[in-house]
């Protein structure tokens, strides 16, 4: 869809709304337009005009808190192999900026990096931490006493589908973008090579270079770190990925505490129980919940234990099935990987899990999660 069909859209789904919002329904016979309605339609375009401000109002108090990022990657002497752009989100007055990790992963060769803010000002930067499992990575600047507007930060629990919403980047390299949209859906994974995911899905355009920019609410606060598109074409076609503003929130504040995140690892490699029936070539999910001694879908299925882990200390193995974890069920393994990262390392945990069609409770120590370094995704 073009954008001024989008507009007119948008425009024609507002007034639609305000019209009935003041009770204009009532006054529109449907043999005659009277002239009572007539009168009132400068009143629609004016709440119309009232509302473009609004959204512009988002967009200046935001903007601010959104960081263009330059990257240039070095070859051999004073040339550089390749330069790149994308963006970030400044998280604190100090000059710390949460971006992707795939915007600033150089893959071990000497790079530069320097951040431009909406006034035209620029420093340099170096990283802080990163995080590959998550694709977020932390930068700092010194900002040499300029004052700096670190962004709010939303709770994305509570954001809900059909919420507006804007990103705010540099698409392919234009600094400060603002396009607007809506929530799409929450809790998304996507292909993508990183485990711990948790999208928010957009309708608003990303392109290249939005990638560690801002998804806001219609309060300037922050829902989502822009991070990904699905196309057939490289570009915005409508399905655009941001990372949750918590999951966002709890890996930034662990890079700034530690420069890395520490997570809890429990040395098993759960799978969903449809993902079971397609890999194991079960029949149905019928014959597989008999195997396992449970009455209705639930749960992960211990695909792997690994050797020397707390599983494999604990007595898990193959073929078991995981239902609670500390007590809360286990919905599926997207939770039950959250689950096990959010557990502080060293900290011991109750399990109940199906073993041989018998439910036994299981108590482990949670070991910190071995790093592991997963390629970064084109910029």
């Amino acid at each position: 869809m073009n954008p001024w069909m989008r507009t007119s859209l948008v425009a024609v789904f507002l007034a639609t709304g305000v019209a009935a919002g003041m009770g204009l329904g009532r006054a529109f016979d449907r043999s005659s337009v009277t002239a009572a309605a007539a009168a009132d339609r400068p009143m629609v375009s004016g709440d119309l005009s009232a509302f473009q401000d609004a959204l512009a109002t988002v967009a200046e108090i935001a903007s601010p808190s959104v960081v263009h990022i330059t990257t240039q990657i070095g070859a051999r002497g004073d040339f550089w192999e390749s330069q790149g752009v994308g963006s970030g989100v400044i998280v604190s007055s100090k000059g710390h900026i949460l971006t992707n990790h795939h915007v600033v992963d150089a893959e071990g060769r000497r790079q530069t990096l320097r951040v431009r803010f909406s006034d035209g000002r620029e420093f340099p930067a170096k990283i802080e931490g990163t995080d590959s499992e998550s694709d977020l990575a932390l930068l700092k600047i010194d900002p040499k006493g300029a004052t700096l507007t670190p962004i709010k930060f939303a709770d994305s629990d509570k954001v809900r589908v059909g919420h507006l919403c804007m990103a705010i980047g540099s698409p392919f390299g234009y600094s400060h973008s603002v396009t607007f949209g809506t929530v799409s859906a929450k809790h998304r994974h996507a292909q993508l090579l990183q485990p711990y995911q948790d999208f928010i899905q957009t309708d608003a355009p990303i392109n290249p270079g939005n990638s560690g920019g801002a998804l806001v609410n219609i309060k300037g606060e922050l829902i989502g770190i822009n991070a990904a598109i699905v196309s057939e074409k490289s570009g915005s076609d409508g399905v655009g990925l941001a990372i949750s503003s918590n999951l966002a929130k709890q890996v930034s504040d662990q890079l700034l505490e530690y420069g890395r995140v520490r997570r809890g690892y429990l040395g098993i490699g759960p799978l969903d129980l449809d993902q079971v029936v397609a890999s194991y070539g079960i029949r149905s999910m019928h014959e597989l919940l008999d195997e396992v001694g449970l009455k209705e879908p639930r749960g992960v299925f211990v695909d792997y234990v690994q050797t020397g882990s707390p599983a494999e200390k604990s007595g898990l193995k193959k073929g078991d099935v995981i239902i609670e974890f500390n007590g809360e069920p286990v919905t599926g393994q997207s939770d039950m990987f959250f689950k096990v990262a959010q557990v502080t390392p060293g900290t011991q945990v109750t399990l109940k899990a199906l073993q041989k069609k018998k439910e036994n409770e299981i108590k482990l120590t949670v070991k910190e999660r071995p790093p592991v370094d997963f390629r970064s995704r084109p910029k």
